[in-house]
């Protein structure tokens, strides 16, 4: 899987939008393939780089051996970058970098059972030492509760139909692989579009074994607390309701928002919002370069204070 090239998306825009400067000091929280802790470091900035993939750590290695001590790699979630900042010995940052979801890597290796595209074990987890498979997940979940798992990526009628569709295959037996959800899935709702019936299933049950949503909403004033006077806060998204949730959060926590004397307290920004907003879409020379660019959304929100914006 290393063999495999994964292309940074919008990295020329992201930084041309957040501008990373020679010793300034910014957390990867989603290191991936590296190519984005790439860019920082050869822009003169101490990067500590996060991931949950334990393939990461091993190619986080190699550029250790670049870089040197300007690099730190740590395995964990992206949520916990607080405490994995004091352990740097950094009382803030300048930046923070969040390219959500999963690499084209990931998404290409059969055994991860991210893709319906071979038939593979359900797993789906992006830390392999995480207890619950998305095979697990779909054996104990309720009707209830798979609707609501579904209905991240699905309209309500469409979440009810993929639920009862795992409901009847469960009752014929466990669902073990890839294959037999798609099965399962292509039984209750024949293709007429575009994209592939499992599609959205396969996303929503992804987005629910790593708690993607969850960790992203814990993340996001995370972030902005580590976040110097003028630091920025910069996150690539793929999918509508992430970016919903980014968008809501920076504009929430805009600094606009103080002059607002009617909003209700606990709407009011953290000490220390954002001053400027950015929004960024991929140009149709990406596009055509990386069709998986398509659907990606940079938002970028510079803190109060620092440099002239």
């Amino acid at each position: 899987m290393d063999g495999l090239r994964h292309e940074p998306v919008l990295l020329r825009e992201f930084l041309e939008a957040a501008a990373p400067a020679q010793g300034e000091r910014w957390i990867d929280g989603t290191f991936g393939f590296g190519g984005h802790t790439s860019a920082l470091l050869a822009c003169g900035c101490r990067v500590l780089a996060m991931d949950r993939d334990p393939e990461a750590e091993q190619r986080a290695a190699l550029l250790g051996n670049v870089w040197g001590d300007r690099f730190r790699f740590v395995r964990r979630n992206f949520v916990e970058m607080a405490a994995a900042a004091v352990e740097m010995g950094w009382g803030s940052v300048e930046g923070v970098l969040l390219d959500l979801g999963i690499s084209s890597g990931q998404l290409e290796d059969p055994s991860r059972g991210f893709s319906f595209r071979w038939d593979a074990p359900l797993d789906m987890r992006m830390d392999s030492a995480s207890p619950m498979t998305a095979g697990d997940l779909l054996q104990d979940l309720g009707e209830a509760d798979l609707v609501r798992l579904f209905s991240t990526t699905s309209s309500p009628g469409e979440s009810r139909r993929l639920a009862r569709a795992v409901l009847r295959a469960r009752e014929k037996g466990r669902l073990r692989t890839t294959g037999e959800l798609v099965a399962a899935i292509g039984a209750a709702r024949p293709s007429r579009r575009r994209i592939h019936p499992a599609t959205r299933a396969f996303l929503a049950l992804r987005m629910a074994v790593n708690d993607e949503l969850g960790s992203l909403e814990r993340a996001l004033p995370a972030a902005l607390r580590l976040l110097s006077p003028g630091g920025r806060l910069a996150v690539i998204s793929f999918q509508s309701e992430e970016d919903r949730r980014v968008k809501h959060f920076l504009r929430g926590q805009s600094c606009r928002r103080l002059k607002e004397p009617t909003a209700p307290e606990e709407a009011l920004p953290l000490a220390g919002g954002f001053a400027r907003l950015v929004r960024v879409l991929p140009s149709e020379e990406e596009i055509l370069r990386n069709p998986r660019s398509r659907s990606a959304r940079l938002r970028v929100g510079w803190k109060e204070g620092g440099r002239d914006l």
